[in-house]
């Protein structure tokens, strides 16, 4: 009888373990990935996915932008969570050489119980002058960027331009990157109108865009240096004018007393 018993309590123990694994499958928390590391809930690793062993098979997807950028996610918990990388977040290289690289498309990372996983996500260069991610080096989870970044990153994850326009509309904000600067990573006058486009949209104020058109008037917003020259030619034309205007009307006085 007691047997019985014991099997029957085991088995309402097991119906209800996997039912509480079920229900937080079907609606699993969700934290940031920051939080989670806080907690001590995991161990990771970042790293770029660009392997210099075969730089001859890896165009720019992969390397500056796109999924350039690798994950390891070792838990230490367990349940099953959800880990979130907003877009703007910055991740910090552990060589000073290598580029800070700036989160372009918002990850949701599955973290599995006691378990390992691994995968890539979208990001994009941060320092036009230092060197790519590669797969020896590890980065480490930093703050949001400046608001011009993050409203930048947003755009791009929101618009699906994970590519070379947006990448160098991203420099264009980080390193006042010129069009010569970007024609050596294969800017033309075609992209880089596009680059235009999306800063003109955002109404950035970078070196390629000092002038931008707001999309909410048919105004130009003019830069404010141009602004002050203007407003000091303005004055100084005002100035010649009324010189101009008093030594006249000296010389007419002048010759009407002859």
């Amino acid at each position: 009888m007691k047997t019985k018993k014991l099997k029957t309590v085991a088995l309402w123990l097991c119906f209800l373990t996997s039912f509480i694994a079920y229900s937080q499958e079907r609606n699993p928390t969700e934290i940031s990935i920051n939080e989670a590391i806080d907690k001590e809930m995991l161990e990771l690793r970042i790293s770029g996915v660009y392997d210099r062993m075969f730089e001859e098979v890896i165009d720019n997807d992969g390397l500056h932008y796109g999924k350039c950028m690798s994950i390891i996610l070792k838990s230490k918990i367990d349940t099953f969570v959800l880990l979130r990388l907003g877009c703007g977040t910055q991740l910090i290289p552990t060589d000073s050489i290598v580029q800070t690289m700036i989160v372009t498309k918002k990850a949701i990372f599955p973290l599995y119980p006691n378990d390992t996983y691994a995968t890539r996500f979208y990001a994009m260069c941060g320092e036009i002058h230092n060197a790519p991610p590669n797969i020896t080096t590890t980065f480490t989870i930093g703050e949001l960027a400046d608001e011009k970044v993050v409203r930048l990153t947003h755009y791009l994850d929101e618009n699906h331009i994970q590519n070379m326009i947006g990448q160098h509309a991203l420099w264009a904000i980080t390193d006042q990157a010129d069009f010569e600067a970007l024609k050596i990573y294969g800017a033309d006058s075609l992209s880089i109108a596009k680059t235009k486009e999306i800063l003109n949209k955002l109404e950035i104020e970078t070196t390629l865009t000092p002038t931008f058109v707001s999309e909410n008037s048919n105004e130009i917003t003019i830069n404010r240096y141009c602004l002050y020259a203007g407003f000091g030619l303005i004055f100084i034309l005002s100035v010649v004018i009324v010189v101009l205007s008093v030594r006249n009307k000296k010389k007419n006085t002048n010759i009407t007393e002859v």
